[in-house]
């Protein structure tokens, strides 16, 4: 199975939600809100890592949106953070080996989605109606640390 990731709304944009999603032949999309987000960077702060919430936070939403996935053949995801992506796709791995999720490396890599992808404008959908499949709270991030 071919996933693609998508985000609207960026996780550095603290007064606005964010919402990621895949799709192939069906859609998932999380969402995290303006407030929970916040929560989140004050934390990372605290610890003297504030340039890690980005990253960690971004690569556990996407966690949470493939971890009961089977049979992942290949993950697409958009480029949010270039310059980051080896980083977000450890942390990502982190996450998956803890659970005892087995993928590939190999099969996760960065790309441009584009607008005119499927996901996009699942995502957009969602971003803009703030109602996603699921919502995650700063507590469901920072337990997966």
């Amino acid at each position: 199975m071919k996933i693609e990731i998508d985000q609207s709304g960026k996780l550095e944009d603290t007064n606005r939600p964010t919402v990621i999603g895949f799709s192939n032949k069906v859609n998932k999309t999380v969402i995290i809100s303006s407030v929970e987000k916040q929560k989140l960077q004050k934390y990372f702060r605290k610890i003297g890592k504030s340039r890690q919430y980005i990253y960690k936070t971004f690569a556990i939403l996407i966690y949470y949106l493939i971890k009961d996935k089977n049979k992942i053949s290949q993950i697409i995801i958009d480029r949010e953070y270039p310059g980051q992506e080896a980083l977000i796709k450890g942390f990502l791995l982190e996450y998956l080996k803890s659970s005892k999720i087995k993928i590939d490396k190999k099969t996760i890599y960065f790309d441009e989605i584009g607008k005119s992808a499927k996901i996009h404008d699942i995502v957009w959908h969602a971003y803009t109606n703030k109602k996603a499949d699921f919502k995650l709270s700063a507590k469901d991030i920072l337990k997966n640390l």
